[in-house]
């Protein structure tokens, strides 16, 4: 129950989520190890490892440690816990009996119990054959991680991308169409459907009981109730488990974010936390937001030459939200008030398009770690990569071109050979820019 509003899956959506593959990957190929599944707070992670579980195996056993914490009882002995013991418990607790070859064992938030995750992994090392994955709220790193990582399948998950949105909504034609611009142009008619869809999921972002209410009732009041009742979620999520010594600090930064972006200059400022506040107070506070998804951290570099990562200056970067539906209603913009126009979306001073950006860039697998550059001056590139050794400038165009001078002089000076553009033209490569379409990212 989200203020009111009720939230249920409606049979028939085809929630594709592109993390299956990679579960799919470990399930052939990395069972020996223990699947560990990150992601921030209401990204899905749970229904993804049910429904993979259900799809492909008999049966699941399935824990939560948060919602139920009397379980943590069957597994308090940590390293000392016996496999066949906790196996039958585990079967009078999900009441069903265990079928040998056939269960997946999904334990949900058990980083909340060291111990916990003692136990599973005892478990995993006396039935190496167990199929087990355990979900953690969080996008660093939990107890125990080290000591275990090499037993351990990594995997992160985020917001639904564009194109799970449009799988979502059955277009997954449209998602075909898309693919074969590289070879051919779309047709007209076709890029507008889908920038029709672009449209709606600039509004909804990509949580997906976010997407899936806007599927069954296409009420976007409802939209927007459902994001503010998630970001008020996240409120008491980060009241019970931040620590009592960062709690005020985490509270203020997480509160400035629409200041932070709303900003034509994005880097974090902490003049917009508090006027007395220094960054040596505050680093802490900053990365356990960070760790537990809740904002995305970006670099600047000093220097726009390979090796990127040589070039970060740790103490200047940028604080972005998770989602962009949830930037745009933390930042108090309702539905109503965006104007969707046909060449690009461009409210609260084009932040809510620089973070969808910055998730779909994410996702895309030519892309390991994004940065942004500003000059001495006021050039400001907004996301910088690597790919293959050759540095890459990104210039996301709203309807304000400014920015456009950026990348001049960011190329200049570097003398990259190639920069990209994302606009909602077609896709075009001209004197060394390859633009983008917005709704493309994920195929480039």
């Amino acid at each position: 129950m989200l203020e009111g509003i009720h939230i249920e899956r409606k049979e028939g959506i085809a929630m594709y989520r592109i993390i299956m593959n990679d579960l799919m990957e470990w399930n052939e190929n990395e069972q020996d190890k223990v699947l560990l599944l990150k992601g921030a707070k209401d990204v899905g992670k749970s229904w993804t490892m049910i429904d993979f579980g259900q799809a492909f195996f008999q049966q699941l056993f399935y824990v939560n440690f948060e919602k139920d914490e009397e379980v943590y009882s069957l597994f308090k002995q940590g390293t000392r816990v016996k496999a066949e013991k906790l196996l039958a418990a585990l079967s009078m607790y999900c009441d069903r009996t265990f079928v040998e070859n056939k269960t997946i064992l999904i334990f949900d938030e058990p980083q909340l119990y060291p111990k916990a995750i003692e136990a599973i992994m005892s478990l995993k090392r006396q039935r190496p054959d167990l199929p087990i994955c355990m979900i953690a709220t969080t996008v660093g790193t939990i107890a125990h991680e080290a000591e275990y990582v090499d037993v351990l399948h990594q995997l992160t998950l985020y917001p639904m991308t564009f194109e799970e949105f449009l799988t979502a909504n059955k277009a997954q034609d449209l998602c075909k169409q898309i693919e074969r611009q590289k070879m051919e142009p779309v047709d007209p008619a076709i890029i507008d459907e889908i920038t029709e869809y672009l449209k709606v999921f600039y509004l909804t972002g990509g949580m997906p009981i976010v997407v899936l209410d806007y599927i069954k009732n296409h009420d976007m009041n409802r939209v927007d109730a459902i994001l503010r009742a998630i970001l008020t979620r996240s409120n008491e999520h980060i009241d019970k488990y931040v620590p009592n010594a960062l709690a005020e600090k985490v509270k203020r930064i997480w509160n400035s974010i629409p200041a932070q972006m709303e900003k034509d200059n994005r880097k974090f400022m902490y003049q917009y936390v508090d006027e007395k506040a220094r960054a040596r107070e505050y680093e802490k506070s900053v990365n356990w937001l960070v760790d537990t998804g809740f904002v995305r951290k970006v670099n600047r570099i000093k220097d726009g030459v390979a090796p990127l990562f040589e070039q970060v200056d740790e103490k200047s970067f940028e604080l972005y939200h998770l989602d962009h539906g949830l930037l745009r209603v933390m930042c108090g913009v309702s539905h109503s008030q965006v104007r969707l126009q046909d060449d690009l979306m461009n409210d609260v001073n084009g932040a809510i398009l620089e973070q969808l950006v910055l998730s779909e860039l994410t996702m895309n697998k030519t892309v390991e770690h994004l940065y942004f550059w500003i000059s001495g001056a006021t050039a400001r590139v907004d996301f910088v990569f690597e790919d293959s050794g050759e540095v890459v400038p990104v210039d996301v165009q709203s309807k304000i071109s400014r920015k456009a001078q950026s990348i001049k002089v960011f190329r200049s000076r570097y003398n990259n050979r190639m920069a990209i553009r994302i606009s909602l033209d077609e896709l075009n490569f001209s004197k060394g820019v390859l633009n983008i379409p917005l709704y493309g990212l994920w195929n480039f």
